[in-house]
C-alpha cells in the first residue's frame, strides 16, 4: 500500500523534526482495506524502526483488528479512528508530544493561530486548535469528545489539530506531508507563543 510506504519514508523525518521521538507518540494512515495504526512501544523498543507489517490493520469502525508480528496496537488507536472516523475524507493522523505543543496541552490551553500561519486550515483567516478537556488515561469518552470536536471545528477543511488535554499533540488530514507540515508549523507556533509569553 503506498499510502504505508510514503509513512514509513517519512518516519525518520518526523524524528529529525522532533515530532517523534523515544518518548512515544503513535500515527495512523487509511488504506483501502480500513486503518492502520502503529503498534505499542513503537517508539522505546522499536526506536521508530518500523516495517508495513508492524503495523496493526483495523478494517472496520469497531475494535477488531488485524495484527501482525506479535504486534499489539497502540493505546491511542481509539483517538485516532474516532477522528478519522469522523472526517472520512482525511486519510492520515499523527500524535505526539513535541514540547511547545505538549506546554499547551499541559496547560489546557488553545493555541491561538495567526491568519499569516493558519494557511492550512483555514486561509486567510486566524483561529485556534482547540482542546480536548483532560482526563483520565483510556476514558472512553475521550475519542468521542474528540471525533466531535473535529467535525464541528474543522467542518470542511482538509486538515485541523486538537490539544489533547494533559497528554499531546493530534493533526490530521487529507493528505499525509500536508498534515505534517501543520503539525510542524503548530510546533513552531508553540514554541514562538511560549518565548512570547515568558518575555517581559
Amino acid at each position: 500500500m503506498r499510502q504505508l510506504e510514503r509513512v514509513l519514508e517519512l518516519i525518520p523525518v518526523m524524528v529529525s523534526a522532533g515530532l517523534l521521538d523515544f518518548s512515544g507518540g503513535n500515527l495512523a494512515v487509511r488504506g483501502e482495506d480500513g486503518v492502520y495504526i502503529t503498534p505499542t512501544q513503537a517508539a522505546e523498543q522499536l526506536h521508530w524502526r518500523l516495517t508495513p507489517e508492524d503495523f496493526i490493520l483495523f478494517p472496520g469502525e469497531g475494535d477488531a483488528s488485524m495484527a501482525r508480528a506479535g504486534r499489539h496496537p497502540s493505546r491511542d488507536n481509539r483517538l485516532h479512528r474516532a477522528v478519522l472516523n469522523a472526517r472520512p475524507d482525511w486519510n492520515f493522523s499523527y500524535h505526539g508530544h513535541c514540547w511547545g505543543l505538549l506546554a499547551f496541552a499541559l496547560a489546557c490551553r488553545p493555541l491561538p493561530v495567526p491568519a499569516s500561519h493558519a494557511g492550512l486550515i483555514k486561509a486567510g483567516r486566524a483561529t485556534e486548535i482547540p482542546v480536548v478537556p483532560e482526563m483520565p488515561p483510556g476514558a472512553p469518552e475521550m475519542p468521542i469528545k474528540a471525533g466531535i470536536l473535529v467535525a464541528e471545528h474543522f467542518k470542511g477543511m482538509a486538515h485541523g489539530a486538537l490539544l489533547i488535554g494533559g497528554h499531546g499533540v493530534l493533526v490530521a488530514g487529507a493528505g499525509i506531508e500536508s498534515t505534517l507540515s501543520l503539525a510542524q508549523t503548530l510546533e513552531n507556533l508553540a514554541r514562538g507563543q511560549l518565548w512570547r509569553l515568558k518575555s517581559p
